[in-house]
């Protein structure tokens, strides 16, 4: 098993299957790193995708501009992703803080 991770402001593909490769994501744990705000000035949302081939914004939408408070783990890991090589997982980020993102898979 191998995890990557990575810290995300904007739009990052944050794991790419190379060629000959194929991968099955076993979780994605995504964080935001800002501090627990009960006035909702930390939030930060998150738009998760699997792509395969080329990108298509509606297509390979898993989650939609979801909303992450401060200092909350949304965690994707009742299903495995199979990827093939050339697919991704991209995360895109808004809001406040960064968020941290934290793969983990395996080769198959």
């Amino acid at each position: 098993m191998a995890i990557t991770n990575s810290e995300v402001n904007g739009t990052v593909d944050v794991l790419t299957v190379p060629a000959g490769k194929s991968y099955a994501v076993t979780s994605i744990l995504i964080t935001n790193v800002g501090p627990e705000a009960s006035d909702g000035s930390e939030d930060s949302n998150f738009t998760l995708y699997a792509v395969t081939g080329s990108y298509s914004s509606n297509a390979s939408m898993i989650v939609n501009n979801a909303l992450l408070p401060g200092a909350e783990t949304f965690t994707l890991d009742t299903e495995k992703i199979v990827l093939g090589a050339g697919d991704f997982i991209r995360v895109a980020q808004s809001g406040n803080n960064n968020i941290s993102v934290v793969v983990s898979y395996l080769e198959v």
